[in-house]
C-alpha cells in the first residue's frame, strides 16, 4: 500500500471516528435529557405524595382533636388578663370554660397557686350560662421595666458571658414569681373529676408598660464607655425621656451625669450614650432614667 492510499484511508477513518462521536454524543445527550425529565418527574411525584399524605395526616389530627373534644367533659379554659388597675400592681385575671353533661348536683371549682408555692386556692364557679362558667382572680404585678446588663472588656468575653447568665437568671425568677398554676374540679356524690394542671407565666404583663432597658457597658484600660437602649414597651408614649449616670466611690456620691441622647425622640429604640468614663478605685455606677409619665427607675450596673 502506498502513502497515498494510505492517507486516503487514514482520513476516512477519522472522519467516519468522527461521524461515530457525534452520534454518541447526540445520544448521550439525548439520553441525559430523558434522566433529567424522569427525574423531575418523580421529584414532582414524589412531592404531591408528601402532599397528599401531609394533607390527610392533617385531616386525621383534625377528626381526632374533633372526637377527643367531644369525649371531653370540660372545654378549653380560656384565660383573660386586665391590666386595667396594673399600675397600682394589682390586675385580674378572668377564666371561663364550659362542663359537659353536668350533673344536677354537681360543684364546680377552680384551683390556683399563683407565685412559686404548691398551695392552691380553691374557689367556686359562677354558673353565667348552662354549663358555662367564669371565675375571676386577683393577680399582683410588678409594674416596672426589665433590666438587662451586658458588660464587654478589651481582654475577652467572659465577663459579658455572666452577665448574660446573670439576665437568664433574673428571667427564670421573674416567671417563677409571676407563675400561675391552675385547674378545673367538678364534684357530685363521691365523684371528682380534675381537669389537667394549666401553667401561665404573666410577669411580661408587668413590664410590657415600661419596655427593656438594655444597658452595654464597655470596659478598656483606664475609662468606660456605656450605651442604653429602651424597648419593647406596650405603649411608645411610655418610654425613657431621661437617662443619667450616678457616680460613687463605694457609698459616697461623686456626681450625676446626663447620658447624651442619640437620635430624634420617636426613633426606636430610645438610644442614650456616655463616653470616657474615667476608672477609679471603689467604682460603683448606677443609671436612672425617667420616663414619659414621670416616673423614675433606677439600677445599678457596675461595682468595682
Amino acid at each position: 500500500m502506498n502513502n497515498n492510499n494510505y492517507s486516503k484511508y487514514f482520513r476516512i477513518f477519522i472522519v467516519i471516528a468522527l461521524a461515530a462521536s457525534l452520534i454518541l454524543n447526540f445520544n448521550l445527550l439525548v439520553s441525559l435529557d430523558r434522566v433529567e425529565h424522569q427525574v423531575n418527574s418523580l421529584s414532582h411525584n414524589q412531592h404531591n405524595i408528601l402532599s397528599d399524605v401531609n394533607s390527610q395526616a392533617g385531616q386525621i389530627q383534625n377528626i381526632m382533636n374533633e372526637f377527643l373534644n367531644e369525649q371531653s367533659w370540660i372545654s378549653r379554659i380560656h384565660m383573660e388578663f386586665d391590666q386595667s388597675e396594673a399600675e397600682d400592681g394589682k390586675a385580674a385575671a378572668t377564666f371561663e370554660w364550659q362542663v359537659k353533661e353536668l350533673q344536677s348536683n354537681s360543684e364546680v371549682t377552680f384551683n390556683y397557686v399563683y407565685g412559686p408555692g404548691e398551695d392552691f386556692i380553691t374557689l367556686p364557679a359562677k354558673e353565667i350560662q348552662q354549663g358555662l362558667f367564669q371565675v375571676r382572680i386577683p393577680i399582683e404585678v410588678e409594674v416596672k421595666p426589665l433590666w438587662e446588663v451586658g458588660v464587654i472588656t478589651t481582654t475577652g468575653s467572659s465577663m459579658e458571658e455572666e452577665s448574660k447568665q446573670k439576665f437568664e437568671d433574673r428571667m427564670e425568677e421573674r416567671d417563677q414569681q409571676h407563675r400561675l398554676k391552675y385547674f378545673v374540679s367538678v364534684t357530685y356524690d363521691d365523684m371528682v373529676k380534675s381537669s389537667e394542671i394549666h401553667t401561665e407565666h404573666l410577669g411580661h404583663f408587668g413590664t410590657s408598660k415600661y419596655g427593656i432597658i438594655r444597658s452595654d457597658i464597655h470596659i478598656h484600660q483606664d475609662n468606660i464607655s456605656l450605651t442604653l437602649y429602651n424597648e419593647f414597651m406596650m405603649e411608645p408614649s411610655d418610654h425613657v425621656v431621661n437617662a443619667y449616670l450616678v457616680k460613687y466611690e463605694g457609698d459616697k456620691l461623686i456626681e450625676e451625669e446626663e447620658m447624651e441622647s442619640l437620635g430624634p425622640e420617636e426613633e426606636w429604640p430610645r438610644h442614650f450614650h456616655v463616653n470616657q468614663i474615667e476608672k477609679y478605685e471603689n467604682m460603683r455606677l448606677v443609671i436612672k432614667v425617667e420616663y414619659s409619665n414621670g416616673e423614675i427607675f433606677e439600677k445599678e450596673v457596675l461595682i468595682d
